[in-house]
């Protein structure tokens, strides 16, 4: 069972350190209610602070705030970032996971 079903988390961020590339957040932590926030590209707005949701926070899509606290833990080794990884231009690049190999394939 993952950590994300317990609700053990290792790594507690804010908006100024959080680090998408290295940990995997699993929920959030309202510090601040009755203030906008957008996870996953929705927008809401908490009306109580100190309530934990469960949700897993995508870099894209969400606007980081002062309001919550990012929980979560560190991403397992060998784990690569999956699909849209670059757009600029008109040119985008993906990457993509081989399920032979377990290593990224960039298209």
């Amino acid at each position: 069972m993952g950590t994300y079903l317990t609700g053990t988390y290792s790594v507690i961020h804010n908006s100024s350190n959080a680090d998408f590339d290295n940990n995997v957040y699993s929920a959030i932590y309202i510090v601040t209610a009755s203030v906008a926030l957008t996870i996953n590209g929705t927008s809401f707005t908490p009306t109580v602070a100190g309530e934990t949701i469960d949700i897993i926070v995508q870099e894209d899509g969400t606007t980081l705030n002062a309001a919550y606290l990012l929980l979560g833990n560190p991403k397992p080794a060998g784990l690569f970032k999956t699909g849209l990884i670059s757009s600029t231009g008109g040119t985008e690049q993906y990457q993509f996971v081989n399920i032979k190999t377990g290593l990224p394939t960039n298209g």
